[in-house]
């Protein structure tokens, strides 16, 4: 079996929740009204409050009121991350879909997280491979003046939706390979590799894709959201290379790491479909000094 293969199995992805930070809304009199407190039914906003006497009751809260949202990191946002990081992708754009019902009327407020949400579903959409659901929310997403981070990665959003419509792959790679050269951000350079992987396997040159999949849980691995699909492509492309044995045990982890998911689902089943089988005679499993090397990466990875 690969090298390569043994460090991946190895290195396990460990999901861990970020933590959820104390949310409020500031009214304007300097009243901090805490998430727990506040409650939104029909389209109007009201807060528990106690009053004098001790009865608990509810007090409407006007928009016009809110002076800032202090909610850096809504629960929703955190539910989805740790869905994708499951192999979930699907199940996480709902999740987002409920932050975005539930924010999109503070959209004007400051310090609110509704972009964040627009922004973490189009990635999620793209991850779960709904191209029509991408050109949906196309509009909306093309109307929000995003940061420089962000910009990279709605260009790569962007190189995914073309490529899928154009027979001519070499000029996506040509750019996706210009793209990972030009930026040092971690998340840009682990979708970029996909995106290459992708690109790779369409045009049926299987050892480039399966080294271009393996580099995200290599080098990549605090991008979990990705992680999984990353995994699941560098075994199908085992498949395409005859490492039968190879692909088996790989699809064996991985459904075995994603309970429940679509992306364990699949390995699942396409493990039924490979175990059992040899690798081709004519490529025994190699060892040692004769070992592919692992995916080489710039120091700046």
């Amino acid at each position: 079996m690969f090298r390569r293969l043994t460090f991946l199995f190895a290195f396990l992805v460990v999901v861990t929740a970020a933590p959820v930070r104390a949310q409020n809304i500031v009214l304007k009199d300097g009243t901090r009204v805490a998430a727990a407190d506040l409650n939104l039914a029909d389209g109007k906003i009201t807060r528990n409050i106690t009053l004098s006497n001790g009865v608990k009751a509810q007090a409407s809260v006007e928009l016009s009121d809110i002076l800032l949202m202090e909610w850096s990191n809504p629960k929703e946002l955190v539910n989805a991350r740790n869905l994708m990081a499951a192999g979930k992708a699907k199940e996480a754009v709902a999740v987002l879909q409920q932050g975005k019902d539930y924010f999109r009327q503070f959209k004007s407020t400051k310090g609110n997280p509704y972009n964040e949400l627009v922004f973490a579903q189009i990635e999620a959409l793209d991850q779960s491979g709904d191209f029509d659901a991408i050109y949906k929310v196309m509009p909306e997403v093309n109307g929000i003046n995003w940061g420089d981070d962000k910009k990279i990665a709605l260009r790569i959003i962007k190189l995914n939706l073309e490529r899928r419509t154009t027979p001519d792959q070499e000029k996506f790679l040509t750019e996706a390979e210009s793209l990972r050269e030009e930026t040092d951000d971690t998340s840009a350079r682990a979708k970029l590799s996909m995106t290459i992987g992708d690109i790779y396997f369409k045009k049926e040159r299987w050892t480039e894709a399966f080294d271009s999949y393996l580099r995200v849980p290599v080098f990549y691995g605090s991008q979990t959201a990705i992680v999984p699909q990353a995994e699941l492509g560098a075994a199908r492309c085992l498949v395409k290379m005859e490492r039968y044995k190879d692909a088996a045990a790989m699809f064996e982890r991985i459904s075995q790491s994603y309970p429940g998911s679509d992306v364990g689902d699949t390995a699942k089943k396409e493990f039924l479909a490979n175990t059992g089988r040899d690798n081709k005679p004519d490529k025994p499993p190699q060892s040692g000094n004769d070992s592919p090397k692992k995916p080489d990466e710039k120091a700046k990875s």
